[in-house]
């Protein structure tokens, strides 16, 4: 759908120049033809004062991405940042603009998944009051632009509906070319779909479609986080999720699932907490090169010797304060779970200072 800063809907590259010019085409407008900035490219690029604005939809970057003040210090250098949310998160606190938007229960629409089965949702209820689809906003505020600007795409629309959605991305997007919103059904229909509508359920059969296979090989290299830390933080802590909440928890702390678990725990190890003398329950207070936190002690086989683990789905730990901004080279992933850090009983709670999340121990 064009998520990817490299390429646009159909997975095509931006910087091909025949894709570049299939996209002006279909758009009518001139399309960037340069490979966008990732994630923690962005970041930077705020506080380098090169990238402006952001637009966020439904992600607790203030929360989730680890390295939390300096997320928090690239988002409060943008000139205008704009949340589209269905809750006041974390992040959504920091923005200029809030636009309530409407949750899955509360649009039409498709989720595409691994199976590449393409779905058909439908609306269950109304939008609570004063908030839209995410789609809609979206139109709204194309609307507001052509109207300023004067330029105006020849695909543009003030009214979103998921079936004139999927009859532009049907014609731009090659695997899509037969999907219609109203033959879906309850199944959904798997891509590539035919321009007669036909799917496709098995996508490799005698081969795969690009021949026998590519190998790539590449020599296993120590994160640069531990390279540089483990004579001063020998431990790692590796975060993880539980199956009460998702992510930052922002939907699933609002269920009964909060009366569930009600708080992020730090799993130890038996022989690490005995080495400190921690108990079960204790205060531990788990610093990084970038700041510490408290987190209350679950002591457990589950993890071995030398690692701990522990979830970030409350902000009120705030636990990706220690997190490290070391990413993969190629998507730029977050290794939240190799992270230096070192391990004593705590002696104070956590607190919030001058907007920064930080922690006395």
């Amino acid at each position: 759908m064009g998520c990817q800063p490299h390429q646009g809907a159909g997975y095509f590259a931006v910087d091909n120049p025949e894709y570049a010019q299939l996209y002006n085409t279909f758009y009518g407008v001139e399309v960037p033809s340069h490979v966008g900035w990732k994630i923690p490219q962005m970041y930077d690029a705020a506080l380098a004062g090169k990238l402006k604005a952001m637009w966020v939809c439904g992600e607790d970057m203030g929360q989730t991405d680890p390295n939390t003040n300096h997320v928090r210090k690239a988002l409060g250098a943008l000139d205008l940042f704009v949340v589209q949310e269905l809750f006041m998160t974390e992040t959504a606190k920091l923005a200029h603009v809030v636009l309530p938007g409407a949750s899955f229960l509360e649009k039409s629409g498709t989720f595409t998944n691994g199976e590449r089965r393409i779905q058909r949702v439908n609306a269950a209820v109304a939008p609570v009051e004063g908030t839209k689809p995410d789609g809609q906003i979206i139109c709204d505020i194309m609307e507001r632009y052509t109207a300023k600007t004067g330029r105006k795409s020849g695909n543009a629309k003030s009214t979103y509906e998921p079936d004139w959605i999927l009859q532009e991305i049907s014609r731009i997007a090659p695997f899509f070319k037969g999907v219609k919103w109203d033959e879906l059904g309850e199944q959904g229909k798997q891509w590539p779909v035919n321009a007669d509508g036909t799917d496709t359920k098995i996508l490799h059969v005698d081969t795969f479609k690009r021949g026998l296979g590519h190998f790539y090989f590449n020599a296993w290299q120590m994160s640069p986080e531990v390279k540089a830390n483990q004579a001063e933080f020998p431990y790692i802590i590796t975060t993880n999720r539980e199956l009460e909440h998702y992510n930052c928890g922002a939907m699933t702390r609002r269920t009964g699932n909060g009366e569930i678990l009600t708080e992020d725990v730090l799993l130890i190890n038996p022989e690490d907490a005995a080495k400190h003398g921690i108990a079960e329950g204790d205060m531990v207070c788990v610093e990084s090169a970038r700041g510490k936190v408290d987190i209350k002690a679950l002591i457990t086989d589950e993890v071995k010797p030398g690692i701990l683990s522990s979830t970030f789905h409350f902000p009120e730990m705030m636990l990706n304060l220690i997190t490290s901004s070391v990413s993969d080279s190629l998507a730029m992933c977050p290794e939240y779970k190799v992270v230096s850090c070192r391990i004593r009983k705590a002696r104070k709670t956590h607190l919030r200072e001058s907007g920064e999340v930080v922690a006395k121990a």
